[in-house]
């Protein structure tokens, strides 16, 4: 059989295992419910299908999975009798989950002669997000235009095209590529968290969450367990604590965001865990103690501290709570990491959310503003996490 968006054949002998396969690429990139059990299924129907084994390690690592592995050695393992394509594809998927930057050249050679296998395309467009430092914008949105005339009619292509467009700041193009890739597949997470980030950019809290609400009472059921559902819910609560329903929104993020109840990988959680409650104490002013899940959350993303990505959103958690020691913690970790201008970005986050702990509200304000705007571009992520910096700067501001 072939595959659908590359038009290449799949090496498989079941034909009911490549229609489960091609059915949980869409789930994956729809971030929705079913796409293990999709190619788990898939896979017991073929348990030599080289290209199902990746896209399921692909979700395991996503989400944590403690057995992820397996399913990385059977599609090594599988993709010895499989095609060059599937082989090469196989190769560039596995490095980009595992050794993104040591596969960032090569993943680029790969889409530039497979410009329509969307699987890789997405991996390393999310990668380029986080690392490609100040002109990530414009290396997403590049990326993506190049493959546009083989996947313009695709969904899950235009809901990313879109997305990339509205954080370069293409909003209205932006937003019509998303509204697009929705009535085509409306049920996809990734699709209308794409619809809620546009609307958080242009200020519309109040039409986000009339959006989302419609949205899930439609979706929910099905997507339950999507990937994304967790950060969907999240937009919620974020939209209905911009319009000033704070109860709601905290216990929309206990009952679905928050690191014990969400179902998002651990960077996901981090950023809503961390911009949700940052968020409520910048505007509040009251501090919270963390909760031992959150804790646990925070020991698994501490390796990771030199990135200003999760130094932002752990010094955030820290600073939510009133937790100075945390803050020091942080710092002391941050500088015991390579030199380089993440590592000082990541200093400068943290010293800024300890100046405005300690009420040194002058200091916290030069340091932040001493970030420039392409480093706040190469924080990492989203607009969401540079407009989270504003609002620091804005809290310091309020006891000049």
């Amino acid at each position: 059989m072939i595959e659908m968006r590359t038009g290449n054949k799949l090496t498989s002998e079941s034909p009911e295992a490549v229609t489960l396969y091609q059915q949980g690429v869409d789930l994956i990139l729809g971030s929705e419910s079913g796409a293990a059990e999709a190619l788990d299924r898939a896979l017991a129907l073929d348990n030599n299908f080289a290209l199902a084994a990746a896209a399921r390690y692909c979700v395991a690592k996503d989400i944590g999975e403690p057995d992820a592995a397996t399913y990385r050695e059977l599609a090594g393992q599988a993709s010895l009798s499989a095609t060059q394509w599937e082989r090469e594809h196989i190769e560039v998927l596995l490095g980009l989950l595992d050794e993104p930057g040591a596969t960032r050249e090569k993943a680029f050679a790969y889409v530039n002669a497979n410009p329509a296998d969307l699987l890789v395309i997405s991996q390393l467009a999310g990668y380029l997000f986080f690392y490609a430092g100040p002109e990530k914008l414009n290396v997403v949105l590049n990326l993506l235009e190049s493959v546009e005339g083989e996947l313009r009619n695709d969904w899950a292509f235009m809901a990313r095209l879109g997305f990339a467009a509205s954080e370069a700041g293409q909003r209205q193009r932006g937003r019509e590529l998303i509204e697009k890739a929705l009535d085509i597949r409306p049920q996809a997470l990734f699709s209308i968290h794409g619809l809620a980030h546009v609307l958080h950019d242009d200020g519309a809290a109040e039409e986000s969450a009339q959006l989302l609400q419609d949205w899930l009472r439609v979706h929910e059921a099905g997507a339950r367990n999507g990937q994304m559902y967790g950060h969907v819910q999240w937009h919620l609560a974020l939209s209905e604590w911009q319009i000033g329903d704070r109860d709601t929104a905290r216990q929309r993020y206990l009952q679905f965001c928050a690191p014990d109840t969400t179902t998002c990988g651990p960077i996901l959680t981090l950023a809503d865990c961390g911009g949700f409650l940052l968020r409520d104490y910048l505007q509040s002013g009251q501090t919270r103690p963390l909760t031992d899940a959150v804790l646990r959350h925070v020991d698994n993303v501490w390796g990771m501290l030199g990135h200003p990505f999760i130094a932002l959103h752990v010094g955030g958690l820290y600073a939510s709570a009133g937790d100075l020691a945390g803050l020091e913690r942080c710092e002391q970790a941050i500088s015991e990491t390579p030199v380089g201008d993440k590592r000082d970005v990541s200093l400068a986050l943290i010293s800024a959310l300890t100046d405005l702990q300690k009420n040194n509200v002058s200091e916290a304000s030069q340091t932040l503003a001493s970030i420039p705007t392409g480093a706040r571009i190469g924080i990492g992520g989203s607009n969401v996490e540079r407009i989270l910096i504003d609002l620091i700067e804005d809290r310091c501001k309020t006891f000049q």
